[in-house]
């Protein structure tokens, strides 16, 4: 590989890293205020207030501090969309000016393999820690027996996370084992496979070369990343679906995008093994350097 291709490719990891931090930021913020917005509107806090049936006030402030935390998570949220569809374009670009001059013979098979590596990598990374999905439990004018009514929404529920959050969130609920199988599923073995694609592919030994490959056929055997993307649309309909005297919402997040994109260039990745392997089966010894 030439010094100008490490150093594109050392700017494209770089420029990634910028806008994954500007998104991270911004969806930190929305986190943050719409937890301040379901929290304000928490029924716990509404119903066990005794002097709160007594007195509107309370509940009129709470509504109103939730409407502010609203707004803010809207905007903050808006903004992540922005930097999310920057980002998307920019890898998108990147990876179709690859594409380009590689079907125009710039550059070789092997080249273009470790760009479309690269691209599935910074997917996967912002997939992962990036929340994918947002899901809330709530009644609106809610009446407690008669004597009190609260006006508008009061939440029984909300969550957002992202794979690493939801991983954290059942150990620390000890359930080991499903948050073993995320963590090995959808963390460890994404990053193994592509680990083993990029050596596999910028290897000159032979014998390294198939060893690898076996490598590679086994752990594929266990790649939950479709299973994983499935899931979570399937969660994401049935708690929208719910019938149930408490209203439902939830709505897909970045996150959930991110590694479906990462979850369409691993399939794309696996042609460049597959092509490989294929050449070299044909032409035993001989290192793939063209198209």
């Amino acid at each position: 590989m030439n010094k100008a291709f490490v150093l594109i490719l050392s700017f494209f990891f770089i420029a990634s890293i910028f806008l994954g931090n500007k998104l991270h930021q911004d969806i930190e913020k929305f986190q943050r205020y719409k937890l301040a917005y379901t929290s304000e509107l928490n029924f716990e806090n509404s119903l066990l207030d005794v002097a709160g049936y007594l007195d509107s006030s309370s509940w009129n402030k709470a509504q109103e501090n939730a409407k502010e935390a609203r707004k803010k998570s809207i905007l903050a949220k808006q903004s992540a969309n922005f930097y999310g569809a920057i980002t998307g374009v920019f890898i998108l670009i990147f990876g179709l000016f690859f594409f380009f001059i590689y079907q125009k013979n710039k550059i070789y098979f092997t080249q273009f393999g470790v760009v479309i590596l690269s691209c599935s990598l910074v997917l996967l990374g912002i997939g992962i820690t990036m929340p994918f999905i947002e899901i809330g439990a709530y009644m609106r004018d809610l009446n407690v027996g008669g004597i009190k009514t609260f006006d508008g929404k009061m939440y029984f529920f909300y969550q957002c996370k992202s794979v690493l959050g939801l991983i954290s969130t059942l150990f620390q609920s000890n359930n080991l084992i499903v948050g073993i199988a995320i963590l090995l599923f959808s963390v460890l073995n994404p990053l193994l496979k592509l680990s083993l694609y990029f050596i596999y592919l910028i290897s000159n030994s032979l014998s390294k070369q198939e060893r690898l490959i076996k490598v590679i056929t086994f752990i594929g055997k266990y790649s939950m990343a479709d299973v994983y993307v499935a899931a979570c649309f399937l969660a994401f309909l049935s708690f929208s679906n719910l019938n149930t005297g408490v209203k439902t919402e939830s709505s897909t997040l970045l996150g959930l995008y991110f590694f479906l994109g990462y979850c369409i260039l691993s399939i794309a990745s696996h042609y460049f093994i597959v092509k490989k392997q294929s050449f070299l089966n044909h032409d035993e010894g001989s290192i793939l350097d063209k198209k």
